[in-house]
């Protein structure tokens, strides 16, 4: 009969820990120093490793002083400091593993072009961080006092405080479970609808596919966590909750690791010395840009000129993804429609301001960054 299961503890936490760290200072690397594009998704994923940092750092402190051990095996003072390390880990998951699927989400939208998908997009996350919140607060607050969590173990303690919510806590880590897993898949599937309509190689929209959907490779460690839920009932709390605190490490340093690795493609392109090839390409000095999508553009002759925003640009000469930084781009725009002389209207145009467009376009563009990148 196993009697101690403290070093799973530490070494799930320990390895994940850093695999998470590395990816998270990859990517930062990558947005900092190649794309020069420090966007909102990253800042939360940073955030989200802080926060993934002190859930691993308690239970790795947890496990030195009794969470994977019987408490008949503990003194008194070990289990209060273990079921405080406990209470600091349910805290700092519920964080940690709401920002991680915030910046995911972030990370998406900033490709997403179709209403329906960022719809969904938001559907989910939204279900998520609500479901994360509720039990986050849920938590908090299942003590009172909050120190009572970890003090009722204690003699002198007894009776100077009560507990409860656990059914409560239950239903919603059921809850989260399963919306953190809809939240994966629904990421997993997603891009998958997103590049089979576009002008790539089989294999480009592949790597695509891979990249954005690594971040549902979460949800496996969701789904295997789901039978232990009914442990946080249990008399022998710090030794049968083990799996739980195992799962719910690896998920959340899964989900950070995978939505940190699909930004790293500009590094990986900058190494190999390979260009990234994708539906919008450009370089340092002029750029073709090709769309179905329709573009309004200030009424003119065959030469016009306007402004372009959110370019997929990088400013060392390859293409980039789409900067959630606002960049701006002087382009002269050429048509390369037939005839000569002003374009045609079309259907339902304002004669005295604009005309809409289906076309393909030469861009002549002039980068600058007006962040002062």
């Amino acid at each position: 009969m196993v009697v101690d299961r403290s070093l799973a503890v530490r070494t799930v936490a320990a390895v994940f820990l850093s695999l998470a760290c590395s990816a998270v200072l990859l990517r930062c690397y990558v947005r900092v120093h190649v794309v020069k594009a420090f966007g909102w998704d990253d800042g939360i994923m940073v955030l989200a490793t802080a926060f993934y940092i002190m859930f691993s750092a308690c239970m790795i402190g947890g496990s030195l002083w009794g969470t994977g051990k019987h408490l008949t095996s503990l003194t008194e003072h070990q289990a209060m400091v273990a079921i405080k390390y406990w209470f600091l880990c349910d805290i700092s998951y519920a964080i940690a593993s709401i920002l991680s699927k915030v910046s995911v989400s972030l990370l998406l939208l900033r490709v997403l072009v179709d209403p329906i998908h960022r719809a969904v997009i938001y559907i989910v996350v939204s279900l998520t961080v609500i479901v994360g919140f509720v039990f986050f607060i849920l938590c908090l607050i299942q003590c009172s006092p909050v120190s009572y969590f970890w003090t009722r173990l204690e003699a002198e303690s007894a009776g100077m405080g009560s507990c409860g919510y656990v059914t409560a806590i239950k239903v919603m880590l059921y809850l989260f479970s399963a919306s953190s897993a809809c939240f994966d898949f629904t990421v997993a599937l997603l891009p998958i609808f997103v590049v089979r309509k576009l002008q790539m190689s089989l294999e480009t929209k592949i790597s695509a596919v891979c990249l954005l959907g690594m971040a549902c490779i979460a949800s496996v460690a969701v789904i295997v966590r789901i039978p232990f839920v009914e442990t946080i009932s249990s008399p022998d709390f710090l030794y049968a909750t083990v799996q739980i605190a195992i799962w719910s490490n690896i998920e959340t340093g899964l989900s950070i690791l995978a939505g940190s690795l699909a930004t790293l493609r500009p590094l990986i392109s900058k190494i190999t010395g390979s260009q990234v090839t994708g539906p919008l390409q450009y370089n340092s000095a002029s750029a073709r840009l090709e769309s179905s999508r329709p573009s309004r553009l200030p009424f003119g002759n065959q030469s016009s000129h306007t402004q372009l925003t959110d370019l997929d640009f990088n400013r060392e000469g390859g293409p980039d993804e789409v900067s959630s930084d606002r960049q701006t781009s002087a382009a002269s725009v050429h048509s390369l429609g037939e005839g000569s002389g002003d374009w045609s209207w079309k259907d339902g145009a304002d004669p005295n301001s604009s005309i809409r467009v289906f076309q393909s376009w030469n861009v002549s563009s002039s980068y600058r960054n007006s962040h002062g990148g």
